[in-house]
């Protein structure tokens, strides 16, 4: 492999000069500095930047404290979890740092910690020779030819294959010694391999046929006639898949786009955009939204992030289908770099709503009861999709369960997957039966379009925010498995019609739908009062920032939600789980620090008034915008109005396109 030397401009040289670093160990009063390499450049009369601390904040820093550092100098400062900070900086101003009356303490990065462990799977099984394909996190945007002259100038062959800025990633062909190499480069937060192979994600049942059970147990069939008439229409899907779905199929009416780089017909797709749009010629394969326009693509040509962003950018979709994931065994309960570039996406264009499966896994015997979900299925962003068996009474045997490792809820709902009916790519007529959280998930993203759907009638149509469209699915769902939230069905199987019902209360004077915002240590108060005891449930969600892969926990906003009696101070807490016993029913005993959504429920609240209390414990952002769900009103009016600006979906554009 050789790297073609990009052509540089005089601007394009002064700024590399501050990303890049040569290989030239700088010595200190601690004995030596190898956390990277010195650059000997000046550039536009700054000091050079050739090094990244790990810096301990006393409290969280905020935009006029982080202005501050960067007026000293400080190129970039990055949240690395818990208390930690990632600051990229001339490494003469590092010590400097410790008089700071907000630092408690900075340390050095251990290279090793920059990338997955050489000692993991395949990798162990690698030498310096061997080729590697890799993800690599930046601390900073960086287009493709600023990441071109930092290879070139730490002397690495490698092949550039696809480099986002907005994402502050790139993916990279080298040498596995290259690889070793990179992690010595301050510039780089984390990095690991994406020779994960893809695969779509079901299993085919050669079953005798049976009627599509998936709309009348999630309640949608009430949506298609009087009084809602929600079909999805005017809505765009993005589904990427394994290929192409046969879009002259007699259910899909010109409604379905193929955008693949080759065109190739894939039966797994052709089944995944039925569930979500078949007109219903064939009463069993009627899709969720059988009026949505779909476009298809190709994990192939990009996936998970990649293909959200292109979608996004060149069509304006905002709705997208994901029924596939890595096939080989690892990455179970992982928080990987993809799933850390699903919550960077939609951290910054929060009207994306990402539905993803699972996976199947459940019924492999090679893999563990628990903590099965693979890489981006762990993303806090996106809403992730388990199966309900034909019965819908239960979780699929195959669907594969949570909890992220840290501990956090995996999957958040579950759809029917098994035995579904859909569209095949054999014929414009020909029609399959096949089972799998891959069925499950483009369910979901029909009913998602149809709550999508009728909040645009209700608002006057704007777009539904991410954490609106989850927090009314998951305070909506139906309860299966355990009591409360669990590691298999996550909050429960959609009800698509309760979620409609309660979106369009947003007209009503007590609307059960708000969004708000709290800052580190603020908090907001909802003050109602029941005349006799009755059952309560509220949720709350919010687009948590992406967190690093490496930290212990990846929630990186915390808010808390708390009920608590007006008179008698008695608490309510929301659910919690415990990792290390994963099948114990949820408890309701502590707050929840882990979930970016909690859940209160109480059967019988006994009569009188209430504070719910949302607080925002850990704030590492100017502010966290959040939606509170409830199934009682506790809302004098509806305060949705703030959210309109997302009608005008080129605008959302013109911002996204501003950052290429």
């Amino acid at each position: 492999m050789k790297l073609t030397k990009s052509t540089l401009t005089l601007k394009t040289i002064l700024l590399c000069a501050l990303l890049t670093q040569s290989a030239v160990a700088a010595s200190g009063a601690n004995g030596g500095n190898t956390d990277g390499f010195a650059m000997p450049l000046q550039a536009l009369g700054h000091q050079d930047i050739s090094k990244t601390v790990r810096v301990t904040a006393k409290t969280i820093l905020s935009s006029a404290d982080k202005e501050r550092f960067y007026a000293m100098g400080v190129d970039t400062i990055l949240y690395a979890g818990g208390m930690h900070y990632y600051f990229y900086l001339p490494e003469s101003l590092a010590p400097k740092l410790l008089s700071e009356p907000k630092i408690s303490g900075i340390s050095e990065i251990d290279p090793a910690n920059r990338m997955e462990s050489l000692h993991s799977g395949a990798l162990s099984l690698l030498g310096d020779d061997d080729i590697v394909k890799v993800h690599l996190l930046f601390l900073k945007e960086m287009r493709h030819d600023e990441v071109a002259a930092l290879l070139q100038h730490e002397g690495i062959d490698g092949e550039i294959i696809k480099v986002t800025p907005q994402l502050r990633s790139a993916r990279i062909k080298l040498h596995l010694r290259d690889y070793k190499k990179l992690s010595h480069v301050p510039l780089i937060q984390y990095m690991d391999r994406v020779e994960r192979l893809l695969a779509t994600d079901s299993v085919t049942q050669l079953l005798e046929t049976r009627n599509a059970k998936t709309a009348k147990q999630s309640s949608v069939t009430a949506l298609w006639s009087d009084p809602y008439n929600l079909d999805g229409r005017n809505i765009a899907v993005g589904v990427v898949d394994g290929g192409a779905a046969l879009t002259t199929h007699q259910e899909f009416g010109g409604r379905v786009h193929d955008r693949t780089s080759d065109g190739e017909v894939n039966l797994h797709s052709t089944h995944v955009t039925g569930t979500i749009t078949a007109a219903g010629v064939n009463a069993k394969a009627r899709g969720m939204a059988n009026a949505a326009e779909v476009f298809n693509y190709s994990f192939t040509d990009d996936a998970f992030s990649d293909a959200v962003l292109n979608m996004y950018s060149q069509e304006d979709i905002l709705f997208s289908n994901h029924s596939y994931g890595y096939s080989l065994k690892e990455r179970l309960g992982e928080y990987d770099s993809v799933a850390a570039t699903q919550d960077l996406t939609v951290a910054n264009n929060p009207y994306l709503n990402i539905f993803e499966a699972a996976g199947n896994d459940g019924i492999d015997g090679d893999y563990a009861e628990y903590g099965i979900i693979k890489g981006p299925g762990n993303s806090k962003n996106i809403l992730t999709i388990g199966a309900v068996n034909t019965r819908g009474d239960n979780v699929a045997e195959l669907s594969s369960t949570g909890p992220v490792r840290d501990g956090r809820i995996k999957p958040d709902l579950c759809v029917r997957g098994e035995y579904v009916t859909s569209t095949s790519g054999e014929s414009d007529t020909s029609y399959v039966m096949m089972s799998g959280t891959s069925m499950a998930a483009p369910a979901a993203t029909g009913m998602g379009v149809l709550i999508a759907q009728a909040y645009k009638r209700v608002t006057g149509g704007y777009d539904i925010r991410h954490d609106t469209l989850k927090a009314v699915l998951i305070n909506t769902a139906d309860d299966i498995a355990n009591p409360g939230p669990d590691y298999k069905a996550g909050f429960g199987r959609i009800d698509a019609k309760a979620a409609v019902d309660t979106i369009e209360t947003i007209a009503d004077k007590q609307p059960k739908v708000h969004t708000d915002t709290v800052n580190h240590t603020g908090s907001k108060r909802y003050s109602f009062t029941i005349t006799h005891s009755d059952y309560f449930k509220a949720t709350i969600a919010w687009v948590d920032p992406e967190a690093d892969p490496r930290a212990a926990e990846t929630l990186v906003n915390d808010i808390d939600m708390v009920l608590q009696k007006s008179d008698t101070g008695v608490k309510y807490y929301p659910y919690t789980l415990d990792p290390d016993h994963p099948a114990q029913v949820a408890r309701q005993d502590r707050p929840n620090h882990v979930d970016n959504i909690e859940q209160i429920e109480v059967r019988n609240l006994p009569a009188g008034s209430y504070d719910l209390i949302v607080k925002g414990s850990r704030i590492v952002t100017d502010r966290q915008e959040y939606t509170v769900v409830s199934n009682l009103p506790m809302f004098n009016s509806s305060n949705i109005e703030r959210l309109r600006p997302s009608k005008i979906q080129n605008f959302a554009r013109k911002i996204f396109l501003a950052t290429l």
